[in-house]
């Protein structure tokens, strides 16, 4: 998500809780008008006691999951606005229930079947308002050529060529096309096979020479299967979303959603792990445990940026560009611990890397400095990640995100589905020792991407702990 995607998103967030009040105060003016024996006066004179305070507060947190949860933060470009309005009521429907049993228990005055009712609908209609004011802003934006998302598309005929065109001259879509490969049909069963297989090949640089965020597939279903499988198996090992236009559709597909675009259905197919409600639970846990770390380890960090000063010229932190989610490009940041300018020194260093694979470790690496090489077998050097957690380019668990060095010399396809999730603090290689191959190591982010749960990131930073301490395998 690029920056400006995230400060729209942040701020549509902030635009639903206000409504959320506003909607509560309108339904509560309600109530106390309709002769509840309580004046306006008294009502605002009336003590706000903590007990009430906290339930708000975190009737608003339990607003924002819910909204999360109904996927009403991802992208509505091709959705019907009739999807959004009918997500909307579920999640007012959802939100607004609770509030019977914890009247019961708590013994809310104002809450009764007026409330309910004005409280419930007018937070709908307010919603529904507010989106389709961004909508219309959203489209003016993308007809400006801001918040564009880079698309491929892979068809043969007219339908390739529709989409393409279709594409374009919708420009509040806000779709850049990046190129259209084209599938000539043939009656020569060699001559298709080049086809696909040069197809895919162009596919494949693509992505990998730059940032695709959606493949739309332009295909006869009955008989294209032969293509259209490899290129989903792509994409989903690469964290890219497709878009394949239904004209023969297989509905059995998993995590499959239908859109439109031009009045024709579009199946869309996601890779990595769902958007449900336990994601958003673990980017919650990512912005309190960033943020609580940053205040508890605030002295440690302050004692470890004196030290460097101490020991050795150049900057405190040391920035570097890795490869994040979807091959996104980030700065992820780290104590430094090498000498100044060390980077520009490690073409010379190359023939004495001693890890297999594309990655770079040299135990005695001379770069290091004396406070370096005690900030590395800690992992103290890592704490300043914690911004970038806090910032949402990393989270606190996830497989490590790599220089884009190491990314280049990736040679395993299957090795670049690492992308399709958030890059982390720490992971389940680094729990295991931290020496694998570099083989392993991927074998290792798979099988979190494949069985990640909320369990499982807990179970990792637990084990984090003690194997930080042991220092075994971090040089």
């Amino acid at each position: 998500m690029t920056p400006k995607r995230r400060a729209l998103i942040t701020l549509l967030k902030l635009s639903d809780l206000a409504v959320v009040i506003a909607a509560f105060s309108f339904a509560l003016a309600l109530t106390v008008d309709s002769g509840s024996g309580t004046s306006w006066k008294a009502l605002l004179e009336m003590r706000v006691s903590i007990q009430n305070a906290m339930f708000v507060a975190a009737y608003l947190g339990a607003w924002h999951f819910v909204l999360k949860a109904f996927g009403l933060y991802r992208s509505y470009r091709l959705s019907p606005a009739s999807r959004e309005s009918k997500d909307v009521a579920f999640a007012c429907l959802v939100a607004t229930a609770p509030l019977v049993p914890f009247d019961l228990l708590l013994d809310f005055e104002y809450v009764n079947s007026l409330f309910l009712s004005a409280f419930g609908s007018f937070t709908f209609v307010t919603l529904i308002l507010e989106r389709r004011l961004l909508r219309a802003v959203a489209r003016q934006v993308r007809r400006r050529g801001h918040n564009l998302r880079n698309v491929v598309v892979v068809g043969d005929g007219q339908e390739a060529l529709g989409t393409s065109a279709g594409l374009v001259r919708r420009n509040d879509l806000g779709y850049r096309l990046v190129e259209l490969i084209e599938i000539t049909r043939s009656d020569s069963r060699e001559e298709e096979e080049q086809q696909s297989t040069a197809a895919m090949e162009r596919l494949h640089k693509l992505i990998e020479e730059q940032p695709i965020d959606e493949v739309f597939v332009a295909l006869p279903l009955d008989c294209s299967q032969s293509l259209i499988w490899p290129i989903i198996s792509l994409c989903e090992e690469q964290g890219v979303m497709v878009r394949v236009l239904a004209r023969v559709a297989d509905l059995s597909w998993g995590r499959a959603v239908i859109d439109e675009v031009g009045g024709k259905p579009v199946i869309t197919i996601f890779s990595g792990p769902p958007d449900t409600l336990r994601l958003h639970a673990k980017r919650a846990l990512d912005l309190v445990g960033s943020a609580v770390g940053l205040i508890l380890l605030s002295p440690i960090m302050l004692m470890v940026a004196l030290a460097i000063k101490m020991d050795s010229n150049g900057r405190v932190l040391f920035g570097q560009e890795r490869v994040g989610h979807n091959r996104r490009v980030f700065r992820a940041w780290k104590f430094r611990t090498m000498v100044d300018g060390a980077d520009k020194m490690q073409e010379s260093l190359e023939s004495l890397n001693e890890a297999e694979g594309p990655i770079f470790k040299i135990k005695e690496d001379p770069r290091i400095t004396r406070v370096g090489s005690f900030l590395r077998r800690t992992s103290i050097d890592e704490l300043p990640q914690l911004f970038n957690v806090l910032k949402g380019d990393m989270s606190l668990v996830g497989p490590r995100p790599l220089p884009l060095r190491d990314v280049t010399r990736i040679d395993v396809r299957w090795h670049k589905r690492r992308f399709s999730v958030k890059p982390g603090i720490t992971c389940l290689w680094q729990i295991n020792g931290r020496e694998p191959t570099f083989d392993d190591w991927i074998k290792a982010d798979m099988e979190y991407i494949d069985n990640w749960s909320l369990k499982l990131d807990a179970r990792i930073l637990m084990k984090t702990i003690p194997a930080v301490i042991s220092g075994h395998g971090a040089h």
